[in-house]
């Protein structure tokens, strides 16, 4: 008879534990990835990657560049187009699974870990779909994963890997700058300052401003277009966010049953056993404190969680042990298992859009006044095809003659890039805009004479052009309120050359 305590192959490494939930992670997304359409910012990141450049409007370019990339790999497919999102998600897992080790948890303490990333709804929405935030926490795990290396191995040569980690961090989204500050916080008020007297974490911050050189040229060339849309962004939409619905959004955003796992990380690496590594503590908290002075969005501290998931993962399998309490484990999972599947609708493509809103509704007991606060991503995924359709439909009727001076204008990025992405097929040019970077690509010809106007106000057009007349009125199924109406309307005879008007369509 073999002895029980012997363990099992699949034991001995748990490596398989952790690859095996991000396998699980990644499957996950390939099955539900493709059940509805593509989202407005999809499109626009595809325009961005057909546009090749150092940077745009609202984003640097490591995202622009990946949607080109899948789109030369898979074609117009929306697996394929989303599937390196799904795969930075699994890493993102992965990596959280191998912090949770090196940081001394056991197969519990990983699992658990993986585990809580997986169910976090902001996660999951994140992994569906090709964003900028579908990439950040696998950046700043892989960060903050080899922090804790050079750490303990005393190898201070890993900088440099950092800064290569944390310079294409740059140049996915700006607010790796953020980890950069609390990481900078957490070495000063810990012995880790220790770390600074070595010209190597110097040396990883040259490596990282390197690689976000050609973004900040970019900036400086095009006179710093991103500040101009950040100081917009807090003006309309941040500077609404309060304290309260920031903490609020935390709970909800991670999954209000992973609350207790990243309050135990913060407990651990703060004041528990894991102040040897306190200065992941220190980084989050930083972090959290300029988001809250900032009123930023509350999916901004979303990939700020990884080490603290995996501290409190730790904390948890310790407790366990210190009470021997062996029913906490299977709970633990058997919890977050069964509410994670009841929260994923919320995030993920499970049902209809219609059922979806009638299941949320059901989830918040009906006290949600306006559901498509949830849900408005995944409706802003519909409606593209027929949108596009209209707009092909009025160009088409002009004549061969009216369509050598005929451009399409859109009022926002989203059909811009649907018309540039889908619109060939029925033989459209590529559309103008004065959203985010289509107004870098403008102005349209000085010679244009006629403009098929989609999504934009008659009124508005009419103190452009001296005829203006409607095209045609599309009624859209399954959008956002205040989306169903799709009007496309036929201006001629502008009053001033286009190059003139240019200027004032500017939206950012």
């Amino acid at each position: 008879m073999s002895d029980a305590k012997t363990p099992r192959p699949w034991q001995q490494s748990t490596l398989v534990i952790i690859g095996a939930l991000a396998l699980l992670k990644l499957v996950l997304h390939l099955v539900y990835n493709r059940w509805y359409g593509y989202h407005h910012d999809e499109l626009y990141f595809l325009a961005c990657g057909y546009h090749l450049a150092f940077g745009y409007v609202d984003h640097p370019p490591l995202t622009p560049f990946l949607a080109r990339l899948a789109d030369v790999l898979f074609g117009q497919s929306l697996t394929g187009l989303r599937f390196f999102p799904a795969l930075a998600g699994a890493a993102a897992v992965f990596l959280t699974g191998l912090l949770t080790r090196r940081l001394g948890g056991g197969a519990f303490a990983q699992a658990l870990a993986c585990t809580s990333m997986i169910i976090a709804p902001v996660y999951l929405r994140a992994g569906n779909v090709l964003a900028i935030p579908s990439f950040e926490p696998f950046f700043w795990v892989l960060c903050s994963y080899l922090v804790v290396r050079i750490i303990q191995e005393e190898n201070p040569r890993l900088w440099l890997w950092v800064g290569v980690v944390a310079g294409l961090g740059l140049m996915n989204k700006h607010t790796m700058l953020f980890w950069g500050l609390g990481l900078a916080v957490g070495l000063l008020l810990t012995p880790q300052r220790k770390l600074l007297t070595s010209p190597w974490p110097y040396a990883g911050g040259a490596v990282a401003f390197l690689l976000f050189l050609p973004n900040l040229v970019w900036q400086i060339q095009n006179g710093w277009p991103t500040l101009e849309f950040i100081r917009r962004l807090n003006e309309e939409t941040m500077s609404g966010i309060s304290v309260l619905q920031f903490l609020l959004g935390q709970v909800l955003y991670l999954h209000p049953f992973n609350a207790p796992i990243w309050i135990a990380g913060l407990v651990f690496f703060l004041a528990g056993s894991g102040k040897q590594y306190r200065l992941l503590g220190l980084l989050f908290v930083s972090v959290f404190l300029l988001l809250v002075l900032a009123k930023s969005k509350i999916y901004y501290l979303a990939p700020a969680y990884p080490p603290l998931l995996a501290g409190g993962a730790i904390a948890i399998e310790r407790f366990a042990e210190r009470r021997q309490w062996a029913w906490l484990r299977p709970a633990a999972f058997a919890t977050l298992a069964v509410t994670g599947a009841t929260f994923a609708p919320v995030a993920l493509p499970i049902f209809s859009i219609g059922a979806t809103d009638r299941y949320i509704s059901a989830l918040t007991f009906g006290k949600l006044d306006n559901v498509y606060e949830l849900t408005g991503d995944l409706h802003g995924q519909f409606g593209w095809p027929e949108r596009v359709e209209a707009i092909a439909q009025v160009y088409n009727r002009l004549t061969p003659e009216e369509k050598s001076s005929a451009i399409i204008f859109t009022a926002g990025y989203g059909i811009a890039g649907a018309v540039d992405y889908l619109g060939e097929s029925y033989g459209l040019p590529k559309a103008y805009s004065g959203a985010m970077t289509y107004y870098l690509w403008g102005p349209p010809p000085p010679a244009t004479r006629i403009v098929i106007a989609a999504g934009i106000d008659k009124e508005s057009l009419a103190q452009a052009f001296a005829n203006v007349e409607d095209g045609v009125i599309v009624e859209l199924e399954n959008v956002n309120p205040g989306d169903d109406l799709f009007h496309v309307i036929v201006c001629r005879e502008p009053h001033v050359p286009m190059d003139t008007i240019w200027p004032q369509v500017r939206e950012w």
